[in-house]
């Protein structure tokens, strides 16, 4: 975190709309093609004794806290990526997904150039409880708890003075914290052992800050929380 900026803050619901509207548009398409085939592909999951695993690619879009655009983070949506791998018996899972999500923070209000770009890769085990079947989609609670690492590129960015004088190198020392989310997710076959799903989940974290009051700096801890909206695709293997 760098000295607090003054301005409005933006951000906005849309790319989580935007995904969330493709995956009921992607998960429409699945039941039709589920209803012309036939297929029970989804009963070993729904069976309480039922084993699988599954592996999954995801994509959508990550809205960060508001309260970072005070630091001068970018807010701008991004399309963002990770993938998950689940271990299930029945209607629980439980497993690992790592998710990406990229912006920029300008370090030097008063330079573009100073801009360094952070990418927010969280690593975290994952829960998934079924409470309910609809349509033929499983509706599921979504719980999970790891590591959220930010790093920086280019990790070191020159700040001119502002009166003048030699250039002053700042280094971008990488950030680790723990995290914590819930949420909700829907899945459903698609036939044989491919399966598609959506998630829309909150995390929460916190962070070491410094901002500007007149001329002295003041550091403190604040917590932050961001909305992620997933999109994924997943191979699924079942076991009796």
């Amino acid at each position: 975190m760098r000295a607090r900026a003054t301005g409005t803050r933006c951000g906005g619901h849309r790319p989580l709309v935007v995904t969330a509207g493709i995956g009921a548009l992607l998960l429409a398409t699945a039941g039709g093609a589920l209803a012309a085939s036939g297929d029970d592909a989804g009963d070993s999951v729904r069976d309480p004794g039922g084993r699988w695993f599954s592996i999954g690619l995801m994509s959508g879009s990550t809205r960060m806290d508001t309260a970072l655009s005070d630091y001068r983070w970018d807010m701008t949506p991004r399309v963002d990526w990770g993938a998950q791998a689940l271990v299930g018996r029945g209607r629980f899972a439980t497993g690992l997904r790592v998710w990406r999500a990229q912006t920029t923070q300008r370090i030097d209000p008063s330079d573009a150039t100073s801009a360094a770009g952070v990418s927010a890769t969280s690593t975290e085990v994952v829960g998934h409880g079924r409470f309910a079947t609809a349509l033929g989609c499983d509706l599921m609670g979504v719980a999970s708890t790891g590591l959220l690492h930010l790093g920086y590129h280019p990790d070191r960015v020159t700040v001119a003075p502002s009166g003048g004088g030699t250039p002053i190198a700042v280094d971008l020392a990488a950030v680790n914290e723990w995290t914590g989310g819930a949420g909700l997710a829907v899945r459903r076959p698609l036939g044989g052992t491919w399966a598609a799903g959506v998630e829309v989940e909150h995390s929460l974290y916190a962070l070491d800050t410094a901002h500007r009051n007149g001329s002295t700096i003041e550091y403190g801890r604040q917590s932050f929380g961001d909305w992620s909206a997933r999109l994924e695709l997943a191979w699924i293997s079942r076991r009796p």
